[in-house]
């Protein structure tokens, strides 16, 4: 009399677990997970509003989603993390990122000068920010100031691990002195108080649509400074690591080319509940690759 309880258990775990693998839409015949541990260089309003919250995080979430082999874990992280700043200004990888505690970042460098540095890009999906100048609105001195020129020995900020640096400023301007700040949000808000408080006579704002309120934007737009086309980027730091970057690179980029293809990209950006602004979508981009549409069971 004790066993048809136990059968009935028995059929309904059963059950269960059928339901919760139908849940999980598995990879193709024969193609295993693939783990991955994704860094969110936090912050980059607009598009990052809190840790692992902002529009970026939406759209990594979506693409691990999607690609069906990809099984992701996500951390936010600092931005210097992924890439940093040194003493003299230039871009340097981040500590993270280099050492493999994390086997990519979700970030915003793809400039020409990050490339060099050997990190590796997938596919962007939204266009950077312009940073530019930003002096206080009581401070009038750099209001004529022209595209380039000498800034007269003034004391600028910056943000380490943005594009921001100095080095990229002085393709510009002459004649300041530069320090770097980090870049988390009780940090800018300190640099922005010492902005108004004239302790400070400029800070190098990494998006020109976030000035911060009691501030204005001085000079011309150093467009050059920005990225391009935002996305990932791995970094492989040795030959044992580097198919995983290789492999993360193309499950990135297939889940973003799925999410194009849907038109589930757009829906993302466009109806962000987020606040701060939405970024400019990348909506082209390169088709889903055979294997993509293979190992997500959409091709023979």
């Amino acid at each position: 009399m004790q066993r048809q309880p136990r059968k009935l258990l028995l059929l309904l775990l059963l059950a269960a677990s059928t339901t919760v693998a139908a849940l999980d839409p598995p990879a193709a015949a024969g193609v295993g997970m693939r783990d991955y541990r994704i860094a969110q260089s936090y912050p980059y309003p607009p598009w990052d509003v809190g840790p692992l919250e902002g529009v970026s995080i939406d759209v990594l979430r979506a693409i691990c989603n999607v690609n069906a082999p990809m099984r992701c874990e996500f951390t936010p992280v600092r931005s210097e993390e992924c890439f940093d700043t040194d003493a003299a200004g230039h871009p340097v990888i981040g500590d993270g990122l280099a050492t493999g505690r994390f086997d990519g970042c979700l970030t915003w460098f793809t400039t020409a000068a990050r490339q060099q540095l050997g990190a590796e890009f997938g596919h962007g999906y939204s266009t950077g920010s312009i940073p530019q100048l930003i002096a206080s609105d009581g401070n009038t001195e750099f209001d004529q100031l022209g595209a380039t020129g000498s800034l007269g020995g003034a004391a600028i900020t910056f943000f380490a691990g943005f594009f921001s640096d100095a080095a990229c400023l002085g393709a510009y301007y002459t004649d300041f002195e530069a320090s770097a700040s980090a870049s988390d949000n009780a940090s800018r808000a300190a640099r922005v108080s010492e902005l108004l408080g004239g302790s400070i006579d400029l800070i190098f704002w990494d998006n020109v649509s976030t000035v911060p309120e009691g501030t204005h934007v001085v000079g011309a737009p150093v467009t050059t400074c920005g990225p391009d086309e935002l996305g990932l980027a791995v970094y492989p730091p040795s030959e044992r690591r580097k198919h995983k970057s290789d492999a993360l690179r193309r499950d990135y980029n297939c889940g973003l080319a799925l999410l194009r293809m849907s038109g589930a990209l757009e829906a993302i950006c466009s109806g962000s509940p987020h606040a701060g602004g939405d970024p400019a979508c990348v909506l082209d981009g390169p088709p889903p690759t055979i294997q993509c549409l293979r190992e997500n069971r959409l091709a023979d």
